[in-house]
């Protein structure tokens, strides 16, 4: 044990002024970052609702519309089994459902793991993705 904590100050002891500035600065950043996470929390949750209103409604509602339908065209020219494998994989169920777990995703990391939904993936009045 003695031998292990003289190769740590010696480690420490090569250490030039420049590198101590750094580590200092890093930890005044992470220090900072940590004091005022609930604050980073909260703002990383009005992204996160932002992101899904964007998506039920407006432009990128009938963007992610027009992306479907570009992918439906594309793949005419393809070969019968690609085509079909490209249309049942990427429909836009699916598509809204890769967007969901993305969303989810980041509210589970940074956020307060809000739910997330977005319109135009349920059956019959239900979510039937469970992220």
């Amino acid at each position: 044990m003695k031998n292990l904590i003289e190769q740590v100050m010696v480690y420490l002891g090569n250490f030039s002024q420049d590198d101590w500035l750094w580590i200092g600065l890093a930890g005044l950043i992470l220090a900072y970052i940590f004091y005022n996470r609930k604050q980073y929390k909260n703002l990383f949750d009005l992204a996160v609702i932002a992101s899904e209103e964007s998506f039920k409604h407006g432009d990128n509602k009938r963007k992610l519309d027009a992306a479907i339908k570009y992918i439906h065209l594309r793949t005419d020219k393809l070969p019968y089994l690609a085509k079909l494998t490209i249309r049942n994989f990427l429909s836009k169920k699916r598509m809204i459902n890769i967007i969901e777990k993305t969303l989810q995703k980041f509210s589970d990391t940074f956020g307060n793991a809000r739910k997330i939904d977005i319109e135009g993936n349920e059956e019959n009045g239900e979510d039937t993705v469970k992220v």
